[in-house]
């Protein structure tokens, strides 16, 4: 069993943790970053503890071979959405082989997660067969969890932190107790319009940085009303649609800043790059956002000369 615990105070370099799921951390609410991610390693089972203290858009891709289950810890500031899905309190949500993913996460909150090898969760499923309703709960992006079975899986997970179990036979057991019990229960989907608006937006300023559409071309775009647009950015993301999607480039700015050498890129040309014409400006709302001016930003170092 192995043990790691990290502290960050830049959600960039958080991201840069896991390299392998392609990670992507976008702040939405303005302060200094802060995060912590604790990880335990045993048993071909990975179970991970991650904290962030800002309202961050979460998006990468589960590892090829790879099944999460995650749910949240504690309470938040808002509520955090999941593939369009709202995730509450008594909620389970399901990540299989290579899928994207899209986490609305708001300030303060706390994910409790566990990865399985899918070769290997198929094996445990054979030995130890769940019923047909609970195996079809596993397709669902998220699962309603029945209270006490809930709170047993959270309890399973925390203690591979302190003490040295076989994890992968704990945490199946655990499971295989809360997908048979919510078998039994009424699965609600929900609705994910305003995600898919919300999402829909975000692609495409992104894809137009330098020249960002405005509300009402992206309206136009999508074939929805202003009034929509405006509600579903409050629904999702606790925001407005012009601070988000102002957000967006900015998160971009200063990606590129910290990949790159002052002598390869100016701020001026990063802020350009993101549709900012004005420095002052654009120096301003960085700084609001992220805390720091960006002056201030951790650049990439430049390689030190030969010697003679």
């Amino acid at each position: 069993m192995t043990f790691r615990l990290d502290r960050f105070d830049d959600f960039h370099l958080h991201g840069a943790s896991a390299p392998e799921w392609n990670q992507r951390y976008l702040q939405m609410s303005p302060g200094a970053m802060r995060s912590s991610l604790a990880e335990v390693t045993a048993g071909g089972v990975h179970v991970f503890r991650k904290w962030m203290s800002e309202r961050v858009v979460q998006q990468g891709c589960l590892p090829a071979g790879k099944i999460c289950f995650a749910v949240p810890v504690g309470s938040a500031c808002g509520t955090p959405r999941i593939q369009g899905r709202e995730l509450r309190e008594d909620s389970v949500f399901i990540l299989r082989s290579g899928e994207e993913f899209t986490l609305q996460r708001p300030g303060g909150m706390e994910l409790l997660a566990v990865t399985f090898e899918a070769e290997d969760f198929r094996r445990l499923l054979d030995a130890r067969p769940w019923t047909a309703n609970a195996r079809a709960l596993l397709s669902r992006p998220v699962l309603l969890a029945p209270r006490d079975s809930l709170q047993r899986l959270r309890r399973d997970l925390l203690a591979l932190f302190t003490h040295d179990l076989p994890a992968s036979h704990v945490v199946f057991e655990a499971l295989g107790d809360l997908f048979n019990n919510a078998a039994d229960s009424h699965q609600g989907f929900g609705s994910a319009s305003a995600s898919y608006i919300v999402a829909e937006c975000h692609r495409a300023v992104a894809a137009r940085a330098d020249a960002p559409p405005s509300i009402d071309e992206l309206c136009v775009q999508l074939r929805t009303s202003r009034s929509s647009v405006q509600n579903s950015f409050r629904q999702v993301a606790d925001t407005t649609a012009v601070h988000y999607l102002r957000s967006v480039r900015l998160n971009a700015a200063r990606r590129q800043l910290m990949s790159t050498r002052p002598a390869d890129l100016s701020i001026a040309q990063a802020a350009a790059d993101q549709g900012f014409d004005h420095m002052s400006h654009f120096a301003q709302r960085y700084q609001s956002l992220f805390g720091e001016l960006p002056s201030r930003t951790l650049r990439k170092i430049s390689p030190a000369s030969p010697r003679p």
